[in-house]
């Protein structure tokens, strides 16, 4: 049963056309979804060589605060942390770091819910920040493009 506003609004999107057209094209599924946690996997393509990440996102008080998200590992059931030589822009976004208080930051692009208030990069980027207009397709999108450019990244090493 979906209780709150919170919830309704998450699960409807979770099955709107936007989002499960990510789904059938092979971008993006969903492991495990238990309002408010939702654990998803990204995935991208560049010739042989194919990359997947996987993600937790915080979704209380959907869609205003947006999704606190980090990257994750589903086999140890906690928060990844790159160990290996990455893109730039990965090792960036998935870079350890905290908003304060000893809470993990999260994802750190200006679309996550820590990361927007960090240094004012919401209001330095609105165009890639969370707001209560976009939907958690627009979440998956922007991880889309975090794992494809570590596939690149990848592949352009393995091409190398």
């Amino acid at each position: 049963m979906v209780d709150g506003p919170d919830e309704k609004t998450l699960t409807a999107e979770l099955v709107n056309v936007r989002f499960l057209c990510g789904v059938t094209e092979g971008r993006w599924k969903v492991l495990k979804y238990g309002f408010p946690h939702l654990y998803v996997r990204v995935t991208a393509h560049q010739g042989p060589v194919t990359f997947e990440q996987d993600f937790h996102l915080i979704c209380d008080g959907y869609p205003d605060p947006g999704p606190f998200v980090e990257a994750w590992s589903m086999t140890s059931g906690g928060a990844y942390v790159p160990t290996t030589p990455c893109s730039p822009g990965y090792t960036d976004a998935l870079k350890k770091w905290s908003p304060g208080e000893g809470k993990p930051g999260g994802i750190y692009r200006a679309w996550q819910r820590h990361a927007a208030s960090h240094n004012e990069w919401a209001a330095k980027r609105p165009d890639q920040a969370w707001n209560r207009h976009r939907d958690i397709t627009f979440i998956m999108e922007k991880l889309y493009e975090l794992v494809v450019e570590q596939v690149d990244w990848l592949a352009s090493k393995k091409a190398a």
